[in-house]
């Protein structure tokens, strides 16, 4: 592998980037290393850079469209790398992951309806249900031996209430999951995903997943679609997901959903004429270059993110053994223990913003179960890594 395209430190400080240019606005002091935002401080593969330099020189950057051949991309890249084999009639192009689950909710959600989150969960889920005028219901993960797993049972009752008093009235139509999970970082597996489209098929609630982070995933492991579990579960479920993670490109708006049932496909674009747009044009060509010639790329930047990994629990291990890192399965993300420190939210934020100067996601953030973790992206030169994890340390130290 060449680690020199992912080693390098390149300075992203004036170009109007949210991570590094906005960190006043978010943690009231602009020193704090900012490690929070889920994109990577690395160029993206130059088989991207070329095919938009390229159009770029064409000079007309008019309304976009998808083809016959774009579909081909697709396909050939999930086939390729997941063994998934999807109809090309599946595919519905537009400019996010985020957008789409809107109109997902929009469409699927009636207003006061209750839609199922598992937090601790990536927060603009919160924020797009109850914006529609939905109620959030919680299906709160449990962490058992240190790993995440899902509640069925209370999820079986969510769906199927046993008791008159319920969460919310009429019972959730409609459920949101996240695989690879952001932000506790587990690949879901099969039998999880089984147990989990059988209870919401018993009880006709539609699955919707955002799988953005699919193309992180670590040794030992392995991204199941949830669409592709079974033709039942396919029936009854949208696939969100785009290369803007996996390929840093989250500035070229781009993303694909997937869903076969043709009467979901038909209500979700129609959902989607008013609220969604279809992928800038620059977006289009990052989507078609990933998929299409990235991929030696991306498998190296795999290896130098499992290294990443392993540096970081092997430094919490043995640097700060107080403070537990949840070993994440996928995603760039880690999800870090706080609470054997005893720390209030506002005694946590302090320590990691003003003692160590780092910039990191808090858990309350990310709903019921956050409390007492922080986030960090790790998807950064090992520079960065360990400037951010030794501040980390010595602000502990600190106050042992």
């Amino acid at each position: 592998m060449n680690d020199r395209k992912f080693d390098e430190y390149i300075d992203r400080t004036g170009t109007n980037s949210v991570k590094w240019d906005f960190r006043n606005e978010v943690f009231g002091r602009e020193d704090v290393l900012p490690m929070w935002v889920a994109d990577s401080d690395w160029r993206t593969s130059e088989s991207i850079i070329d095919s938009i330099l390229e159009r770029a020189r064409h000079g007309i950057f008019g309304y976009t469209g998808t083809d016959e051949e774009t579909d081909r991309i697709v396909m050939d890249w999930l086939e390729r790398r997941y063994g998934w084999k999807i109809d090309p009639n599946w595919v519905v192009y537009a400019n996010g992951v985020v957008p789409s689950l809107r109109v997902v909710i929009k469409a699927f959600s009636c207003p006061g309806e209750g839609v199922i989150l598992q937090p601790p969960v990536y927060y603009p889920f919160f924020t797009s249900v109850k914006n529609s005028g939905s109620q959030v219901v919680t299906n709160q993960l449990k962490m058992k031996d240190g790993k995440y797993r899902m509640n069925y049972e209370e999820l079986h009752n969510l769906c199927c209430p046993e008791q008159e008093s319920i969460p919310a009235d009429p019972p959730p139509t409609l459920m949101v999951l996240c695989n690879p999970h952001n932000p506790v970082g587990r690949v879901w597996e099969r039998d999880e995903l089984e147990r989990l489209g059988s209870i919401c098929l018993e009880n006709e609630v539609l699955m919707v997943s955002d799988d953005i982070h699919s193309e992180f995933v670590y040794q030992g492991n392995s991204y199941l679609p949830l669409a592709s579990v079974s033709p039942e579960i396919a029936d009854n479920s949208i696939t969100l997901t785009s290369p803007s993670k996996a390929f840093n490109t989250a500035g070229l708006p781009a993303s694909i959903a997937i869903i076969k049932n043709e009467q979901l496909r038909e209500r979700f674009k129609k959902a989607g004429e008013k609220l969604l747009t279809r992928p800038s044009v620059f977006g289009l060509e990052a989507l078609i270059a990933a998929y299409k010639n990235g991929e030696d790329w991306m498998d190296d930047q795999l290896d130098y993110l499992e290294d990443n990994r392993e540096y970081i629990l092997e430094f919490f291990e043995t640097k700060i053994p107080r403070v537990k890192p949840i070993t994440p399965e996928g995603t760039t993300l880690l999800w870090i223990d706080f609470r054997k420190l005893n720390l209030s939210s506002e005694e946590l934020k302090d320590l990691i913003v003003n003692e160590a100067r780092v910039g990191l996601d808090f858990g309350s953030w990310f709903g019921p179960g956050g409390e007492g973790f922080v986030r960090l992206n790790f998807a950064c030169p090992r520079q960065t890594l360990k400037k951010g994890l030794n501040r980390i340390a010595e602000a502990v130290e600190s106050i042992s």
